[in-house]
């Protein structure tokens, strides 16, 4: 090792071969990709704010580094078929399993939800990011605008009044002008900033100059201006315009997720760590810290992204788009909900719209080549700097695996939507020690809510045996009379009972009677209700779930 003294240059970073005997923290490099499975877990959770652009410590940063990002989010596999339309889906889309985790319903259990748009139940909130700007939205700078207002007024309201009395000067025969111009200019000043100094509006909506709007306008709270900030791809599309006839929406996430705490706190973690190593004079653990931070902002702009749900293009009038919902375990939920809710959640598909779209596999090899070097950096460390890097990275492992225990709701703002548990209380009072669960009676429950049958064939959900149909004539019948006590768990065993043979000939000379019935005959299988099971997915979803 070149002499030198102890702040030099060389104090900083190692020299020559490490040839000491000991305990050796070399491991340090294997810590920092172990967790890969918590991580790519919430790959995309991870990437879906700006936060994901924090320059910090990440565990297993190799899990975002994905050559291919994914276009649509998961979805869970059911049937679904609309009530009043002709929808017939293989799957629930990813938002809407948030709403009601299909996972957590038991076999045959039955569930009537409601969903509504939120900003239909309340006045509507006009988001400072389209007027103030980001730092308006940031800092709340309102009361400049308010300042300046009041300035404005007070000028005016000093020039009507010289104006007025250098008027009367002149003499009474302008009294009537003066009068009506001092009145006219108090009104125009009262249509620009309102009765209240803290009221101002744009334009006048006695002039014709655009359609009043009923009601109130709420103003957003400093939790939704700090969402609007956190989730800025929303000022990035011009699709955010709600009077635009391309309108989409986007779910942005919630502004208390623990991915968005997890990501300060590895910010902070990040920085006091750098603050110590520096002053441990350990130059390979500092560079090593800032380059793998540095990795960690350009893998997150490089996947920075932000769902849009669909929308419907046209406003013509429309039936309800209430769904049924058929798991494989056979329960049933029916959703009771609008067009509008049904295309955002059900019916269309939520679209991954990232910010960098041009370089991002340039993002990603630079990003790897940071990965590279700083791989190398921690292995060459000081013994105190590998243990306490080391340290750092079990805390975040844990944490990571901790924070997969959540339920998804927690992640994500959903407040768009306010959702209504509105299941029979004869459905939530049945005792399953009187009878037990059973396909029939969920799907009569069904029936019964609906009123329809249209969308039990459609799904698959019966046979087109002449049993079910006469079954399933009679369910209808029952469920639009009211008759809500109706028996069909009985019912359905004594029209099996009462012409068991009743099937179409499987023989080629009988195509007649095969093509009125639709089944065939002494084939006991053919009464086996569903028709179609739900199939689990042939495809996996590279880089874990959402």
């Amino acid at each position: 090792m070149p002499d030198v003294d102890d702040d030099g240059f060389y104090h900083w970073f190692p020299w020559g071969k490490n040839i000491n005997p000991g305990w050796s923290f070399d491991v340090i490099t294997l810590l920092a990709i172990i967790g890969e499975g918590s991580v790519a877990e919430f790959a995309q959770t991870i990437t879906a704010s700006s936060l994901c652009m924090l320059p910090r410590l990440i565990p297993a940063p190799q899990a975002l580094l994905r050559p291919q990002r994914p276009q649509r989010l998961p979805e869970v596999h059911a049937k679904l078929a609309g009530v009043y339309g002709g929808t017939l889906l293989d799957s629930v889309g990813f938002f809407a399993n948030i709403l009601h985790p299909l996972d957590e319903y038991k076999a045959f259990d039955f569930r009537v939800f409601e969903i509504k748009h939120t900003h239909l139940l309340q006045p509507d909130v006009s988001r400072r990011l389209e007027k103030e700007g980001f730092l308006g939205t940031v800092f709340g700078l309102r009361w400049l605008k308010r300042k300046k207002a009041k300035k404005a007024e007070d000028r005016n309201s000093e020039i009507t009044f010289n104006n007025t009395r250098e008027n009367g000067m002149n003499g009474g025969s302008h009294e009537t002008n003066t009068d009506a111009s001092a009145k006219t200019d108090a009104d125009a000043l009262r249509r620009q900033h309102g009765t209240n100094k803290h009221v101002t509006l744009d334009v006048d909506p006695e002039q014709g100059d655009h359609v009043p709007t009923p009601g109130i306008n709420r103003q957003p709270t400093m939790s939704e201006r700090i969402t609007d900030m956190v989730t800025a791809p929303k000022m990035m599309t011009p699709q955010r315009v709600a009077s635009s006839p391309n309108a989409r929406y986007t779910v942005p996430p919630a502004l208390d997720s623990p991915m968005h705490v997890i990501n300060v706190f590895s910010f902070l973690l990040t920085v006091t760590i750098l603050i110590i190593t520096a002053y441990w004079n350990d130059g390979a653990a500092v560079t090593a810290i800032v380059t793998i931070s540095l990795a960690a902002t350009v893998m997150g702009y490089a996947s920075w992204w932000y769902p849009l749900l669909m929308a419907r293009q046209a406003n013509a009038k429309v039936p309800p788009g209430d769904v049924v919902i058929r798991t494989r375990e056979g329960a049933f939920l029916v959703v009771k909900c609008t067009e509008e809710v049904a295309r955002e959640l059900y019916q269309g598909t939520e679209e991954c719209r990232y910010v960098s779209t041009k370089f991002h596999r340039l993002f990603m090899g630079i990003a790897m080549v940071l990965l590279m070097v700083a791989v190398v950096l921690l292995g060459n460390c000081r013994w105190s700097s590998q243990a306490l890097i080391g340290g750092a990275y079990v805390l975040l492992n844990s944490i990571y695996w901790v924070c997969g225990l959540l339920p998804q709701r927690f992640f994500w703002d959903l407040s768009r939507y306010t959702f209504t548990d509105i299941t029979p209380a004869d459905v939530l009072s049945h005792d399953p020690n009187d009878e037990p669960p059973n396909f029939t009676r969920t799907l009569w429950y069904a029936i019964r809510e609906t009123k329809k049958d249209a969308w039990v064939d459609r799904s698959g959900a019966l046979p087109g045996t002449l049993q079910w149909k006469k079954w399933l004539e009679e369910a209808l019948k029952a469920a639009k009379e009211g008759n809500y006590n109706w028996d069909a768990v009985g019912r359905k065993d004594e029209i099996m009972r009462e012409n068991p043979d009743a099937y179409v000939s499987r023989e080629p000379s009988n195509p007649v009677k095969q093509h009125q019935s639709g089944h065939w005959p002494n084939d006991p299988a053919a009464q086996k209700a569903p028709l179609d099971q739900v199939q689990p997915s042939p495809y996996q979803h590279p880089g874990g779930t959402l």
